[in-house]
C-alpha cells in the first residue's frame, strides 16, 4: 500500500527516509530505471552497510538522520524537486533481533536502544542520570504508561546500589514496579517502557516534526509523501500537520488518506511487528 500511493514513475526522483533492511528502496530503484534517481537515508550504519552490499546505480545511500533531509539533498548536488517521499518510521527486524543493541527485552543485552553513533545520548544515560520528574515524564509522555511513577521510582532506587547496565536489568525493575495483577496479557509489560525510553533515546518526535516541513518542500507538484507509523504520537503529529497544510486559504496539499491506513488481517499474521502500523499519504499541490 505505502508503494502504491507513491505512484513511482519511470525515470523519477525519490527519497526514502528510513532504509531499514531496504524493503522500500529496492522496489523503488527497480521501477524507477537507470536514469531515475533514489536517496536512501538510515541513521543506522549497519542498515546502511547491509544495503550496500548490493550494487544499485541509481540509489545514493546516506548514513544520516532522516531530520537533516535538507542537507542531505544539498550535499548530494540534488538541485531537484522529488516525485515522491516515504518514511517508515519502525524499527527494523534486524534493530529488534540484534541483542548488542537493547532494543528487544526478549533478549538480554547492552542498554542502548541508539539508531548510531551519532546519537546524542544512549539509554544507560538516561535511566542512570536523568531526575526522578524526567524519567516520569519520558515514561509516561512517550509510553503512555499508567505505572510511570512507580517505574521512574523504582529505577532511581535500583541505580543507587548498582547502576542500571542491561535490558533484562530494566525488565526485572518494571516487573517489580507493576503489580502482577496489571500485567497486560496482549502486550510484555516492559513494552511501553522500553519504547518511551527509545523515543527519548533518539528524538524521534523533533526528528519527524523537522523532517515533514522539509519533505513538503523537497516534493514538486503532485509529488507524494507518504509515512507509516507505529506510535499513537507520530501519528498525531502527521496528522495534525497534513490538516493545517490541507486547511490553508491557498491548501499546500491534499490528503489521499481520510483515515489512516491499518496492515490487513493477512499482513498482521505474516508479520506480527506491523500491528500497530498507520499509513498517511498526501499529494502537493
Amino acid at each position: 500500500e505505502a508503494l502504491d500511493f507513491l505512484d513511482i514513475k519511470v525515470s523519477g526522483n525519490y527519497i526514502d527516509g528510513t532504509l531499514g533492511g531496504g524493503g522500500y528502496s529496492k522496489i523503488i530503484s527497480e521501477k524507477i530505471g537507470d536514469k531515475g534517481t533514489l536517496i536512501s537515508i538510515d541513521l543506522d550504519p549497519l542498515a546502511v552497510d547491509n544495503f550496500l552490499k548490493n550494487e544499485y546505480k541509481n540509489v545514493i545511500v546516506v548514513n544520516d538522520n532522516f531530520a537533516n533531509l535538507e542537507k542531505i539533498v544539498l550535499e548530494n548536488k540534488k538541485r531537484t524537486k522529488f516525485d515522491g517521499i516515504v518514511v517508515d518510521l519502525g524499527l527494523s527486524s534486524a534493530q529488534l533481533d540484534d541483542n548488542s543493541r537493547g532494543f528487544s527485552f526478549l533478549n538480554d543485552g547492552e542498554l542502548d536502544m541508539s539508531f548510531g553513533p551519532q546519537a546524542l545520548l544512549d539509554t544507560s544515560f538516561i535511566v542512570n542520570s536523568y531526575n526522578i520528574k524526567d524519567l516520569e515524564r519520558v515514561i509516561k509522555e512517550y509510553g503512555q504508561e499508567p505505572w510511570a511513577r512507580r517505574i521512574a521510582h523504582n529505577i532511581v532506587f535500583h541505580r543507587k546500589k548498582k547502576k542500571i547496565k542491561t535490558t533484562q536489568d530494566l525488565v526485572d525493575i518494571v516487573k517489580a514496579s507493576i503489580p502482577r495483577k496489571f500485567w497486560p496479557r496482549k502486550i510484555h509489560l516492559a513494552t511501553k517502557t522500553f519504547q518511551a525510553l527509545r523515543m527519548e533515546t533518539n528524538k524521534e518526535l523533533e526528528s519527524l516534526e523537522e523532517f515533514l516541513p522539509a519533505a513538503i518542500k523537497l516534493l514538486k507538484k503532485g509529488g507524494r509523501l507518504v509515512v507509516v507509523s507505529f506510535h499513537s504520537l507520530e501519528d498525531r503529529i502527521v496528522k495534525n500537520f497534513f490538516k493545517d497544510l490541507a486547511k490553508k486559504e491557498k491548501p499546500v496539499l491534499k490528503i489521499l488518506t481520510a483515515k489512516p491506513l491499518n496492515p490487513s488481517a493477512e499482513e498482521i499474521v505474516n508479520n506480527h511487528r506491523s500491528r500497530s502500523a498507520k499509513l498517511r499519504a498526501i499529494e502537493k499541490l
